[in-house]
């Protein structure tokens, strides 16, 4: 963990950075992260490579991660919609036909 960059999340406040660029969007369902690299970091061309390579896959592992939590979200509301579907069957009342006769044993039709 020493040798990982510094990572720093801001939501609707853009970075020092990238604050007088024109157009940005300042609501609050817009965040920034931002990498913060020392000289450590390209010391060497292997270790700037690595750098730079997790840098550019951090995009692919973010959307992965919350694809996979959107998934799993998914699922189990299927399974609580299941279980509450479950309930709600075996509290419904049975209409049963009952077969209704009059004192001399003559069957009732409903017309």
């Amino acid at each position: 963990m020493q040798h990982a960059p510094q990572v720093l999340y801001s939501s609707r406040d853009p970075p020092l950075e990238i604050r007088n660029v024109a157009n940005l969007k300042r609501s609050d369902d817009v965040g920034y992260v931002t990498f913060v690299l020392f000289p450590q970091h390209f010391a060497n061309p292997d270790r700037m490579q690595s750098t730079i390579s997790h840098i550019q896959l951090f995009r692919d592992y973010l959307h992965y991660h919350i694809k996979c939590c959107k998934a799993y979200m998914h699922s189990r509301m299927r399974a609580r919609v299941a279980e509450f579907l479950k309930i709600l069957n075996r509290a419904k009342m049975e209409n049963k036909e009952v077969e209704r006769k009059t004192v001399t044993g003559r069957t009732l039709v409903q017309r």
